[in-house]
């Protein structure tokens, strides 16, 4: 987690998404019409969509179990699934509706009421969360990067697989740092040259590799990095099936790929959901695949809409239910 940002700073941070939002919706239909974008989201299959929406939303589900795994109660005991579940939803649908990711601070607030259990082991719980994440999806991109299967013609193809192989190392590596910590530190004291960046670099890695070293017990590790990868697997099930229901003719490696993508894409100041940024990650990537722009700003369009909906619905219902106000924290992650 990164310490609370002054006010001017997330005012100048929320006004820079806006901008960049509204400068992807110009530049995306600067030259489309809306009507050629409207037209394949019509013709999309509707059962398979709502199949997809299911698989876009069981991810939010298949978290409880990890969290389980990852946080307790002060006295050891486990926390009930219904709580973690709760505030799983409260936190994802208010990063819909909030700026800055307030959803993170929400959901560790909601879970420390519920539970109840210590703010700082929940916030710690869903830093590691953050970081496993990171690990899986960029490793999952690895993997497609190196069998995605692009079409030789656009010239991405060697470029992709060179890419994946990086990708692939770095997680290695990080793996490798996180079980030597202090080794890694002193290396990288080493390389890098002296400053107040790298101070800070330090700082931000040590806090990473803090987190991981919580996965050094493989006992407990293995469970917890088997329930990431299924999140994700399932997850990017849901763009390929979503791609049936345009009629996309793509690999499943193409799926892995976009949810890489989208997940750096999103990293992007934006406006709360994501708005246009969402988007663009997406047709970018279809467009290496050879489907043109208005079908994939299409296939984002409909993806983004479909699947925001159901989680920001849950997680308002459980909000109402818990008693639990969806509004910025005076701190944000």
């Amino acid at each position: 987690m990164t310490p609370p940002e002054r006010g001017g700073a997330r005012a100048l941070k929320l006004v820079i998404g806006f901008a960049i939002s509204a400068a992807l919706v110009w530049y995306a239909f600067r030259n489309t019409p809306f009507a050629d974008v409207w037209a394949p989201i019509k013709a999309a299959h509707v059962v398979t969509m709502i199949v997809a929406v299911f698989f876009a939303t069981l991810p939010f589900v298949l978290r409880v179990p990890r969290w389980q795994l990852l946080l307790h109660r002060d006295d050891g005991t486990t926390i009930p699934r219904r709580s973690l579940w709760q505030a799983i939803s409260i936190g994802f649908a208010a990063n819909n509706v909030l700026p800055f990711r307030a959803g993170e601070v929400l959901r560790v607030a909601a879970i420390s009421r519920l539970a109840p259990v210590s703010f700082a082991a929940a916030l710690s719980s869903v830093a590691v969360e953050r970081v496993l994440d990171a690990l899986v999806v960029v490793t999952l991109l690895g993997i497609g990067l190196v069998g995605g299967q692009l079409p030789a013609s656009n010239g991405m193809a060697s470029k992709a697989e060179l890419i994946g192989l990086v990708c692939l190392a770095a997680m290695a590596a990080a793996i490798i740092a996180a079980w030597r910590r202090e080794l890694a530190l002193r290396l990288l004291e080493r390389v890098l040259p002296a400053g107040r960046i790298t101070t800070h670099l330090l700082a931000f890695v040590d806090n990473v590799l803090r987190g991981l070293g919580a996965m050094r017990d493989p006992r407990r590790a293995a469970p917890i990095i088997l329930w990431s990868v299924v999140i994700w697997v399932v997850n990017a099930s849901a763009f390929y099936i979503a791609f049936m229901a345009f009629d996309f003719h793509l690999p499943f490696t193409a799926a892995l790929i976009l949810q890489g993508a989208l997940m750096i894409g999103i990293a992007v100041p934006s406006t709360p959901g994501y708005v246009m940024v969402f988007e663009t990650a997406i047709y970018g990537v279809l467009l290496l695949y050879g489907i043109d722009k208005d079908h994939g700003l299409a296939y984002g369009l409909l993806y983004h809409v479909a699947t925001f909906i159901p989680i920001t619905v849950m997680g308002a219902l459980n909000a109402v239910n818990t008693g639990t106000r969806i509004r910025v924290p005076a701190e944000s992650p």
